[in-house]
């Protein structure tokens, strides 16, 4: 009886080990394996901005609400006035009419010049007339020399006196010209300022997101308003580190939309940030719509799979059989191996091991 229990019990245990090794080993065996990355996907417009004033100020109106389509140039919102800013410009105006008196009023300091010069001019005409008829007579010995001298004299005076009132003119004439184009640049400069007030719209498309209300003060370094196209969309994706240097532009993302749960859409990476976001700790990553929606949001959100790698009768492994990314447990112990392409399931195996070796599952717990 004793022999017989002890037989049992070996057989039983025999049959357990067998059972516990068939579910827990395994071969590789020749397969086609792709290799996709992952990444979360979010559309947004592919031409966007966020509109920022020029100056600051307190928000006097607002013209538009969010998911109104707007055009180039249409105003958004004003900010108020300041008192400094409108008593510039009155001053500015004011000193721009007394310059434009200077220059172009009726009574202005050219004009005394200018009939001054009409008299002078006048004058050295006669003196000319007078001392060319003098001289005409001296060379005919008539008349005295006295008489042809204090001619040539009256004649240089009168030159003299018209030179001089002729560069005054000039003279008077830039300045004065000067101080006007220095008062329209100033009253030009202040009404820009105004201008800058009402901020306009930069492009075409749809207002997305209002930030700010009417009363509410906003400086140069906030935003006041979301604007995007709403024609061409484009998909943000995030990658990790260890990811990023295995896609190229160019590659082929699906992308699943939570929006659309039962499509899927093809887009082509389009471009790649060299440098990792500080707070997302991801690379971001741009990709165009191959084809799309017939209706895209800003704002959808879903995820994306990249093909990066794809063979064909691989020798694959589980990926549950994978230790330490590089090795696997043997009868033998542990080999180290090299791996390929890698799907959520599969890993491919370069070289370590063949399709003839017996792996054992790893125990991780």
């Amino acid at each position: 009886m004793k022999y017989t229990y002890f037989l049992t019990i070996i057989v039983s245990f025999s049959v357990g080990c067998d059972s516990v090794s068939k579910e827990q080993t395994t071969k590789p065996t020749l397969k086609d394996i792709t290799e996709l990355v992952y990444a979360s996907a979010n559309v947004v417009p592919q031409n966007t901005y966020n509109c920022r004033p020029s100056r600051s100020g307190i928000i006097e109106d607002i013209f538009i609400d969010e998911g109104d389509q707007i055009k180039k140039d249409q105003p958004l919102f004003s900010i108020s006035a300041t008192a400094d800013v409108n008593n510039r410009l009155n001053n500015a105006k004011v000193n721009l009419q007394e310059a434009k008196d200077n220059l172009f009023g009726g009574n202005n300091k050219l004009t005394s010049i200018e009939i001054e010069l009409v008299r002078i001019t006048e004058q050295n005409q006669i003196d000319s007339s007078n001392y060319q008829r003098r001289k005409a007579l001296w060379d005919q010995s008539i008349g005295s020399k006295n008489q042809l001298e204090q001619a040539f004299l009256s004649y240089q005076s009168s030159s003299s006196i018209l030179n001089g009132l002729k560069v005054e003119y000039e003279k008077t004439r830039s300045t004065l010209q000067n101080q006007y184009d220095i008062a329209q640049n100033l009253v030009n400069t202040e009404q820009s300022l105004l201008k800058d007030l009402v901020i306009k719209s930069k492009i075409d498309g749809k207002v997305f997101t209002v930030f700010k209300e009417t009363g509410e003060f906003i400086s140069p370094q906030e935003s006041f308003a979301e604007i995007g196209s709403t024609d061409d969309f484009l998909i943000e994706l995030n990658f990790d580190e260890v990811d990023i240097s295995k896609i190229e532009i160019g590659d082929t993302a699906i992308v699943h939309l939570e929006a659309y749960p039962d499509s899927v859409y093809t887009s082509t990476l389009s471009y790649i940030s060299e440098t990792k976001d500080d707070i997302t700790q991801t690379f971001n990553v741009e990709s165009i719509f191959t084809n799309a929606p017939s209706k895209l949001f800003n704002g959808l959100a879903g995820e994306a799979n990249i093909l990066v790698a794809k063979r064909k009768n691989a020798i694959t492994i589980p990926s549950e059989y994978l230790i330490d990314g590089n090795k696997v447990l043997t009868s033998d112990g542990q080999t180290t191996v090299k791996i390929g392409v890698k799907s959520l399931e599969y890993v491919e195996l370069l070289n370590g091991i063949d399709t003839s070796t017996v792996l054992l599952k790893p125990d991780f717990e």
